[in-house]
Formats: C-alpha cells, sequence, structure tokens
C-alpha cells in the first residue's frame, strides 16, 4: 500500500461556526462541505493555544507552549528587533514535517508561516512560499517575503495590503480590498500550492497556510459584495452581561478598534460599561461579519481549485486531507471582537461562537482502510461509535481532548 499523502489546510482566527458544515446556513463553504460530508468532522475540537505562534508551534510538534518554548506571538516585522530566542522552537526540537522528510516525503508550505525555529531549521520544510499574513510579517532583516515581492512585479505599490490604513477601515471595521481577487494574499497562496501539486511526486506533506480570515477584514470583490450585512448571523449576548466581568475585561471592550498589525486597542479612549457596550453599533457588527464571511468564502474557493488539482492528477484517493484553523475570533459574541484574554467555550451560549474553539473537517485517503462504512457514524480505522446526542449523518463526529 503508497505512503498516503498530506494536504494541511489551516486558516487565521477562524471562528468555529461559520462554515455551512458547522451549521452556518448563509455562509456559502461548498467545499469544505463537501470535505466533512465525504469523512470527518469533529466538532469538539480545541485550539491548544488561543494566540497564532503559540498555536503554530503547537502543531509542529504536538506540544502545550510551556514545553516547546514559544508561547506567546512573534513579531517578525523588519522593523522591530528579532523575536527572543526564548519564543523559538529550539533547534534540537523535532517538528513533525522534519521526521516525514527522513522517511521521503516532499515538504512543503505555502502561505503564513508566523512561527520561527532556532538555528534556521524550518521545521523540516523543504520548500516554503511565504505571505506571512496581512500584516506583512517577514523575517527580521531579511527582504520582503515571497507574496509583497509578487505584489511588487505586478505594479502594486507598498500600500497596496496595508488596507488598516484606509480611512474607511479605521471608522467600519472592513474594507472592500483594492487588490484583484488574483492578487488577493489567499488566492496567492493558492495559486502557488497549485503549482506545486501540479508537479510534485509522492509521498509528499503539502501546509496551506491562509492568511484570512485575520484582520484586517478586506475581502476583494466580487466577495465583497457576496453577503448581505442583514443577512448574516447576529452575535450571541444579552443585556447585563458585561456587569459581570471583571473591569479590566470591560475596559479591553471599551477601547477594541478595528484591529491592526500591532493592536486591536485604543488606549486613549473612554472606558466604562456603556463605552463596552455601544463601542460598535448593531449595523456595523453586521457589516463587519458579513466581510469576515466573504473572507471564508473566498478561502473555500481556493480550497476547492486545490481539491481539483488533487482529483485532475489522480491523487484524492491517496490523500489525507485536513482543514483546522490556529484559533478563532469573539465575532462580536459576548460583545468581544478578535481575541483578548477570555476563551469563551461554547457553553455560554447555546451558539458556539468563541475563539477557542474551531471545527476540523479532515477526509482520511480511500486506500488508507478509512472510508467511513455505510451505515456507522465513525470511520473504520479503529474509531468509535459517537453517542445518539452527537450524530449528525452524513458527517461524523468525534471529541478530542
Amino acid at each position: 500500500m503508497p505512503r498516503p499523502n498530506i494536504l494541511l489546510f489551516t486558516t487565521d482566527q477562524h471562528n468555529a461556526e461559520i462554515m455551512g458544515c458547522a451549521g452556518n446556513p448563509v455562509v456559502q463553504t461548498p467545499h469544505l462541505d463537501e470535505l466533512a460530508a465525504n469523512g470527518v468532522l469533529f466538532t469538539n475540537a480545541f485550539t491548544p493555544h488561543p494566540v497564532c505562534t503559540p498555536a503554530r508551534t503547537s502543531l509542529f510538534t504536538g506540544q502545550y507552549a510551556r514545553r516547546h518554548g514559544a508561547p506567546n506571538n512573534i513579531n517578525l516585522r523588519s522593523d522591530v528587533a528579532p523575536p527572543r530566542p526564548q519564543n523559538q522552537l529550539p533547534a534540537e526540537a523535532v517538528a513533525f514535517p522534519a521526521v516525514l522528510a527522513r522517511h521521503g516525503y516532499r515538504t512543503s508550505l505555502f502561505g503564513k508561516l508566523h512561527t520561527e525555529q532556532a538555528g534556521g531549521k524550518d521545521f523540516g520544510l523543504q520548500l516554503m512560499r511565504l505571505a506571512e499574513g496581512k500584516g506583512q510579517f517577514i523575517r527580521y532583516g531579511a527582504p520582503p517575503d515571497d507574496y509583497r515581492q509578487y505584489l511588487k512585479a505586478k505594479g502594486y505599490d507598498d500600500a497596496a495590503g496595508r488596507t488598516w490604513e484606509l480611512p474607511t477601515y479605521a471608522g467600519d471595521g472592513w474594507v472592500t480590498s483594492p487588490l484583484r481577487e488574483e492578487d488577493y494574499i489567499d488566492t496567492w497562496t493558492a495559486t502557488e500550492a497549485v503549482k506545486h501539486l501540479e508537479q510534485v511526486e509522492e509521498p509528499f506533506f503539502s501546509w496551506v497556510s491562509f492568511s484570512g480570515p485575520h484582520t484586517p477584514w478586506d475581502p476583494p470583490e466580487p466577495y465583497a459584495s457576496m453577503y448581505a450585512p442583514e443577512d448574516v448571523r447576529f452575535p450571541a449576548r444579552r443585556p447585563g452581561e458585561l456587569e459581570e466581568k471583571h473591569p479590566h475585561w470591560v475596559e479591553s471592550l471599551a477601547r477594541t478598534i478595528p484591529a491592526t498589525p500591532p493592536t486591536s486597542t485604543g488606549a486613549s479612549l473612554p472606558v466604562g460599561l456603556k463605552q463596552a457596550y455601544d463601542r460598535f453599533s448593531n449595523d456595523q457588527v453586521r457589516a463587519m461579519i458579513a466581510a469576515y464571511y466573504a473572507e471564508i468564502s473566498l478561502i473555500d474557493a481556493q480550497v476547492g481549485r486545490l481539491l481539483a488539482t488533487l482529483k485532475r492528477r489522480g491523487l484524492y484517493g491517496n490523500t489525507l486531507v485536513i482543514f483546522t484553523a490556529d484559533h478563532g475570533d469573539y465575532l462580536g459574541n459576548n460583545w468581544a471582537f478578535f481575541k483578548y484574554g477570555a476563551p469563551y467555550d461554547s457553553g455560554a451560549h447555546p451558539i458556539g461562537h468563541e475563539r477557542s474553539r474551531f471545527r476540523l473537517p479532515w477526509r482520511p485517503p480511500r486506500r488508507a482502510g478509512l472510508a467511513r462504512r455505510p451505515g456507522t457514524d465513525h470511520a473504520d480505522g479503529g474509531g468509535r461509535p459517537v453517542s445518539g446526542s452527537l450524530r449528525r449523518s452524513p458527517v461524523a463526529a468525534a471529541r478530542r481532548r
């Protein structure tokens, strides 16, 4: 039996419920829904850390942040000091792509890395085409990443990707990207991955790491006009909720600003319960969420391009496909946006919108003996049947701690 290929998709700051297969009736994610329907949907998966760098390093190592050495976010922009050594994966640590490479896998990354291993070891990734997030994260002292170089070659000026600097973004919390769809960061990421998948030899591991739907929320057309704000799900929140919270939390909500690379709080803004409740109007909340939906639908289309490439080459049946995220986004629930210090769980509200949980659809390779048996709710690979309360045919559900 040939060794299976592995295609890992990740998004950045993706709220667990914003997929059709997660029960959202508005957002259009047909390719993710198909992936879940033909595989397994883990409905209770949690991030090991609700911040980018620690979560991504945990993905590489299978360790919590207290063990792997990167417990905080690192800023990889060239205009600040390099990350502290204690916030990197040590050079002697073993990341799983390095293990795969030792066993003959072709390993690659396309898109956002946003973590670092000491000694330039790059986690065992043999090929990287970097788009280090919308905040223009790049390695300290290095030239602009591959995506910024692409934009320059296409004739865009340096400000083209810095949408958070536009006055409309600061006022509305979202903006239509000035970039063409084919030049948008997540489209570029998928295009680079497609080029690779069209010619890579088996077995391979490819990580396609999208930068969205992380802020700034700046979908290009036609996605920017895809959702009417009045149609999106309004966040789960209730009057009087903030009176029960710690004053520091209320202060953070009152000073929330449309997130930019350095921060999502404005130190000069007034604080207090009224300011926290009134920080964003209901109309503004709906418009911001509509832009968030748009970014996810754009990513879904890119997933479709990659899956079509596998099928075209006859590789789909021997490829393990996984879609997950580093962490989520409050997305207006509990009166909060973006991410702070409170890992809300779905137990707080009947609608499970929180930043720390994510849905994990995956499709096992057909030749790996994991194809779903007709009439069962679990994969045929040693899995256990789920309880009746968790059955969601035809999507299998499982728990992961």
